[in-house]
């Protein structure tokens, strides 16, 4: 059994929808069940998720969590997409019921492309969490600000395989809620900076492909022949796919696999809502990216090879 836990709002749903699709569809040989954080979400939202699970014939449980929870936090980011309920995923231990001793943790903007088994049985005993580095790990100025060795690294909140006893025994929620309210002016990345400051060096490093970033696809990653040797195929083939800056329903979006969303959106019942059937968004993306058609500004991100990535859906 896999259990994959969210934490959404109602602005979120359709994206979670289209992330649990791209799960169902890659892991058919797995029974499955998602756990969802919410806040606000209604009737149909809830609805809407369930039906997408029982059509694979999985199981999908929701969660009201208290909101004392998030007393006293807030939101330290210009992205208009973050909300508190960012903050849920410090609370897994408390929201999910004690039989459940690990949970896949994955953010709303991710398409799964590849079963998890591999990531689930993984050995993460003694340790908090697995999880893989954030591109700009080795940035010293967050290691300055949180106070802690860069040689323990910091790792991308965005899909985490949490080991869930760790947390309870160690109460990691309330050391987050602790930590938080001792140092608000350290948090910058929310949630992130905050399981980082407080879990560091008690965590497993995992292969890149299972979070595979936005930020993989610029040529600073991309075209680095060192990095390339490092991590074959991970562009063209992740098995996690994050998209963590410019999100694929954006009207201005270039990232190279955008169009991979769309592709299971299909399978959900937004099929339809696409930013480009609008003329208006169409036209403001033609102006916002002439200067890259012009080759005026060099390109955000390197070109993938010719094959580009299999059909993954």
């Amino acid at each position: 059994m896999l259990h994959i836990a969210f934490n959404t709002d109602s602005a979120y749903t359709r994206f979670c929808g289209v992330t649990m699709v791209s799960l169902l569809r890659h892991n058919r040989q797995e029974l499955v069940t998602f756990h969802i954080l919410g806040r606000g979400l209604t009737p149909a939202d809830k609805e809407a998720l369930t039906i997408l699970t029982d059509n694979f014939g999985q199981q999908i449980c929701f969660y009201d969590t208290d909101p004392k929870l998030l007393e006293g936090m807030s939101i330290n980011c210009s992205a208009g997409h973050i909300s508190l309920t960012t903050y849920l995923r410090c609370f897994l231990a408390e929201a999910l019921p004690a039989t459940i001793d690990r949970v896949i943790y994955l953010d709303c903007d991710m398409l799964v492309l590849n079963s998890l088994k591999e990531l689930w049985e993984t050995d993460i005993a003694g340790k908090a969490l697995a999880a893989v580095e954030d591109m700009s790990c080795d940035e010293d100025e967050r290691f300055e600000r949180l106070c802690y060795p860069k040689s323990e690294s910091y790792f991308n909140a965005g899909m985490l395989l949490v080991n869930l006893q760790y947390w309870r025994e160690h109460q990691v929620g309330r050391e987050c809620q602790d930590y938080y309210h001792r140092h608000p002016e350290r948090i910058r990345f929310n949630d992130q900076d905050l399981l980082n400051a407080v879990l560091h060096g008690q965590w497993v490093k995992l292969s890149a492909k299972w979070n595979v970033q936005e930020g993989f696809y610029r040529p600073a990653f991309a075209e680095n022949e060192q990095w390339k040797a490092a991590h074959p195929d991970l562009l063209t083939h992740p098995s996690i796919l994050h998209f963590t800056n410019r999100k694929p329903w954006d009207y201005d979006s270039l990232h190279p696999l955008r169009h991979l969303f769309f592709d299971y959106q299909a399978f959900t019942p937004w099929c339809r809502m696409h930013p480009l059937h609008n003329p208006l968004l169409c036209l403001a993306r033609f102006f916002r990216h002439l200067p890259y058609y012009l080759h005026l500004r060099k390109p955000k991100y390197s070109t993938l090879p010719a094959e580009g990535v299999a059909a993954r859906c």
